[in-house]
């Protein structure tokens, strides 16, 4: 044999070693982690001296439908939302970073808007989540309808929607007009999605709409996702069905209430909190009690205002450890102030959040710190207002009788600020009704504050239940109230909240002659 032939039969012979563990004529081959497809290799057979038969490939053919769907599958799993079929989180963020790029070569603006459903919540506990999703799908499709299709719609989760909006004008009140232009429209698409129901909803379905502008690479994607939630956090809060643009002050205000709030979070621990105690006077001007009252002393920001930080206390949770040393400063003095015979009958009024009041463990904390303190039950009495009573009636009696029968009193407080209800006044253990500072204040000059007043004190004698004024500022005020029936009363004219060394110097051993 020429010796050409005989290289030719010695590469067949390595070939046919590297394919003797397969056998066959056909094989399938997966591939699956480099491209999906399915290869299919056909062999050949060639002779040689021997009687064995070596097979040798001879050609491949991949059939890529099957890996083109898995692919594409894939794709939309990453990068879109099985839902609605709209864009998800990740794309969406990969655009915005282009446009963001981009528009550092441009001086055109783009905008970002974050677009949140009002009341939607209700939706799901009421109606079920397969009408929420339902509702989700036709909002999706009506703002889609509102959007061009070189714009961005995506869906964040849950409720939340984003726009992006490239290629606005150049001058920045043109592409806010621009812009709000198209908020406006996605706000009657989603109203409009929700009469297409196949179900009636018994709350109207409204959006809010936060907008951020921005051009010449003058934020990053972080700052532009933060300034338009900071926006749709402000039309939230202005009641819904409303939009709002991002502003430099909005920023200031959002950053100062952050730094509030991580000061806020080590107040307790560095002991910055305090009590301090506005008297309560009978018919006769004699102090009866106290109503406990916290006030923030910061080291830098001096005397913080409860209406700045209690709210906040209340979002973030934290009002339960400050609810609790509040409860548990007042029953040590009350502790203490038994031990003094001029004062054992003082009682002390607590305000009590409604977060704190729904704890499954509070009962059991207010008893400890009772036993702990030795505090006279009969003498504290919790101020809770009327929206804590408005959810789960029957949770709520049942804690109140519980704590009732310890011997804790309960007053109504601002009573008539929010949406009263004779039916709670007639099953819940109240013992006291406090008329809110507003209504006593125009009780010389408005008619329907002074009818509001005397009702309720009608009301209040009625049902047995003793009744107190509030922000008594003036002695024509006080006259007034006791005229009308009023025998207790609360405000400046008998004392401001002071800290409990200067009231007890100054004011709970003494009877006012007024």
């Amino acid at each position: 044999m020429p010796a050409m032939g005989w290289a030719v039969l010695a590469l067949v012979a390595i070939a046919s070693m590297a394919l003797a563990a397969v056998g066959g004529a056909l094989w399938t081959r997966r591939t699956a982690a480099r491209d999906c497809a399915d290869s299919l290799a056909v062999r050949v057979k060639l002779a040689n001296d021997s009687d064995d038969m070596v097979y040798l490939p001879c050609g491949i053919s991949k059939d890529a439908t099957e890996c083109h769907a898995v692919q594409e599958s894939n794709h939309r799993l990453t990068f879109y939302d099985p839902l609605t079929g709209l864009p998800n989180r990740r794309l969406m963020l990969d655009r915005l970073e282009m446009v963001v790029k981009g528009s550092r070569r441009t001086d055109r603006h783009a905008a970002l808007m974050f677009i949140d459903l009002d009341n939607f919540k209700l939706v799901n506990d009421t109606q079920g989540l397969y009408q929420g999703d339902h509702l989700l799908r036709h909002v999706a499709e009506h703002l889609s309808s509102g959007v061009r299709e070189s714009d961005t719609l995506a869906r964040l989760g849950g409720d939340e929607f984003v726009l992006l909006i490239h290629d606005l004008a150049a001058d920045q009140e043109q592409a806010a007009h621009a812009a709000e232009r198209v908020a406006e429209k996605l706000l009657t698409r989603i109203r409009e999605a929700q009469q297409e129901q196949a179900l009636p909803l018994t709350l109207p379905i409204t959006g809010s709409i936060g907008v951020t502008l921005f051009a010449n690479g003058e934020i990053c994607v972080e700052t532009a996702m933060q300034q338009a939630d900071m926006a749709l956090q402000q039309a939230k809060g202005a009641g819904g069905n409303a939009l709002r643009f991002f502003s430099h002050t909005m920023q200031a205000t959002v950053m100062a209430r952050v730094h509030l709030e991580a000061d806020l979070h080590h107040a307790l621990a560095r002991n910055e909190f305090r009590l301090h105690y506005q008297v309560q006077v009978d018919a006769r001007t004699r102090v009866t009690g106290v109503e406990a009252l916290i006030r923030w002393e910061h080291p830098q920001r001096g005397m913080v205002s409860p209406g700045m930080f209690i709210p906040l206390a209340e979002k973030n949770r934290m009002i339960l450890p400050i609810g609790y040393w509040v409860l548990e400063t007042a029953c040590r003095q009350l502790a203490a102030w038994a031990q003094e015979p001029e004062r054992e009958r003082l009682s002390i009024a607590v305000n009590v959040s409604s977060v704190q009041f729904h704890q499954p463990d509070f009962v059991a904390r207010l008893q400890q710190i009772l036993e702990e303190t030795a505090a006279n039950p009969h003498r504290l009495t919790l101020e809770v207002t009327e929206s804590l009573l408005m959810d789960d009636h029957q949770r709520v009696r049942t804690i109140m009788l519980r704590l009732n029968r310890l011997g804790i009193r309960f007053a109504l407080d601002d009573f008539g600020t929010g949406y009263s209800s004779l039916n709670y006044l007639k099953r819940l253990p109240l013992d006291e009704l406090k008329i809110d500072q507003s209504f006593v204040n125009g009780v010389l000059d408005d008619s329907v504050d002074a009818a509001i007043v005397q009702a309720t004190i009608t009301l209040a004698a009625s049902l047995g239940l003793d009744v107190t004024a509030e922000g008594v500022e003036t002695e024509a005020q006080h006259q007034w109230l006791r005229d009308h029936g009023c025998e207790a009363f609360q405000g400046y004219l008998f004392g401001r909240p002071q800290p409990v060394v200067e009231l007890q110097a100054e004011q709970l051993s003494c009877i006012y002659d007024t």
